[in-house]
Formats: structure tokens, C-alpha cells, sequence
């Protein structure tokens, strides 16, 4: 059996383990010639929405989306310069959602995502964006643990 990655779909939340991600991304799309779709999904939390007398400037989701792009755009250049295909998309949506979605859409034979290492009580109350998505995705799941680049 020949596995082919066409396309890899690369979640990013600007943590610090972003970089190590990218890395494992770029070495996987470097041995398959694959394009890479940086994505990165950005939302309010319902908790933060209820909260009476909470005020968003009229242009707040506007700069957000702003310097996601503007991110996404610097890892893009590094990519490009080390001559990988590679695009940025940012979207609106809860995280776990909004990359199954858009590996669904994109037909991404591979994500690579970052986990934080949460355990105990953080990870029960915070959950874990990339176990959703390994549960979820429509393609197979690589994870990058925190902290580890190669």
C-alpha cells in the first residue's frame, strides 16, 4: 500500500510549540512534495459573550483576525523562502470544529497538530483541542507533543 499526502492541513495556535510543528510538517511535506495549509481558528468564549457589560470594540473581531493572518503570513515567508507550497487560511469558529471542517473541506490527507500536555484537573476542565480533532478528523492525526521538535 502507497500512502500519499497531498495535502497537509497544520493547525496553529501561536503557542510555543507552533515552531515544532511546523517543523515535523515541513520535513513530512518535503518527503511527500505536499502543499502545507497553515490554519488558524479563533473565537470568544460563550462564559465571555454572557458577561453583562462586557464591551468589544465595533472592530475587534477585525484585528483579530488581522494578526492572525499577519502570523500565519511570517511562518508562510519562512516556508516559501525554504521553497515549500504553502498557504495560510484563518477562520472564525471554535478550534476543534472549525480544523475538522476545514480538513473535510481542503480533502487534507494529514493534519498536524500541537498538544500542550495537559493532565489532571486542567485537562479535564480545558480539554484538548487535539484529542477532539483526532477523534473527529477525517484523515489520520499527527501530534506533536509540547516541547519536543524532533
Amino acid at each position: 500500500m502507497e500512502i500519499e499526502i497531498r495535502t497537509i492541513l497544520v493547525p496553529i495556535d501561536f503557542s510555543d510549540n507552533a515552531r515544532a510543528v511546523i517543523e515535523w510538517a515541513a520535513h513530512l511535506a518535503d518527503e511527500q512534495q505536499s502543499k502545507l495549509v497553515l490554519f488558524h481558528a479563533y473565537h470568544l468564549p460563550v462564559e465571555f459573550q454572557q458577561l453583562e457589560g462586557a464591551y468589544l470594540p465595533p472592530d475587534f473581531w477585525a484585528n483579530v483576525k488581522a494578526e492572525a493572518q499577519e502570523s500565519l503570513a511570517r511562518y508562510e515567508a519562512e516556508l516559501r523562502e525554504r521553497g515549500r507550497s504553502v498557504e495560510s487560511v484563518v477562520r472564525e469558529g471554535y478550534a476543534a470544529t472549525a480544523i475538522v471542517d476545514e480538513a473535510t473541506e481542503l480533502g487534507a490527507d494529514l493534519i498536524v497538530i500541537g498538544t500542550h500536555g495537559l493532565s489532571g484537573l486542567k485537562h479535564m476542565l480545558l480539554g484538548s483541542i487535539a484529542e477532539r480533532v483526532v477523534q473527529k478528523a477525517p484523515c489520520p492525526v499527527l501530534t506533536v507533543k509540547a516541547g519536543r521538535s524532533h
